[in-house]
């Protein structure tokens, strides 16, 4: 098989797009070669041409969903910064992308692979949370270097802010007891959020 060909990556595409969907819609275990093969139009030969086993397609098919849903970039300080805009941007983003219809449905196929001690959870966790504490370490390495805020490791800040954007009221969301929360709830959560951040972390200037 020559793989420069177009439209072998018009194939490889159209595998990945179906498993991406597949995968959300019935889980790691409920999702079969067969089914995604079906549903790219093509045939388990040429599914299993371009990615070896299931594992492999799985991992191609969730960074992908992952890098689209975290597309944000880093956002950059500089000591010009509106430091309050920026943590509310960045809070914003982060609301906006944990309660994405494919958001939500990658945190139960996350822990349905977490409930079976299955390694790819680790692999998926890095893609999709992990990254996302990337940004924000990155934001808070930044605002300390101005000081924007007091010091202190940059993940124990990522930690607290997720506390409080997310903490028990996102677990009622992922167990379908309370409704996403919609863009009145959000600011509101922010605006708290941000409050409670900067009572630890605040300069007071």
């Amino acid at each position: 098989m020559n793989a420069g060909r177009p439209k072998d990556f018009e194939k490889r595409k159209r595998i990945l797009d179906a498993a991406k969907i597949l995968f959300l819609e019935c889980g790691y275990h409920g999702c079969s070669m067969n089914k995604i093969a079906q549903k790219a139009d093509t045939t388990k030969l040429t599914v299993y041409n371009h990615f070896q086993d299931k594992e492999s397609l799985f991992t191609a098919a969730i960074a992908e969903t992952c890098d689209k849903l975290i597309s944000a970039q880093p956002i950059h300080l500089s000591a010009d910064s509106n430091f309050l805009q920026a943590l509310q941007h960045a809070c914003e983003l982060s609301l906006n992308i944990v309660n994405l219809p494919e958001a939500l449905k990658m945190e139960y196929l996350l822990l349905e692979l977490a409930s079976q001690h299955n390694p790819l959870a680790q692999q998926f966790y890095n893609a999709s949370h992990q990254k996302l504490c990337g940004l924000w370490e990155n934001f808070f390495e930044q605002a300390v270097a101005l000081k924007f805020i007091r010091p202190d490791v940059p993940r124990t800040q990522t930690m607290l802010i997720f506390s409080l954007l997310l903490g028990l009221r996102h677990h009622e969301v992922l167990m379908g007891i309370r409704t996403v929360p919609d863009h009145a709830e959000r600011q509101q959560i922010i605006q708290d959020s941000m409050a409670l951040f900067l009572l630890r972390y605040g300069t007071g200037a």
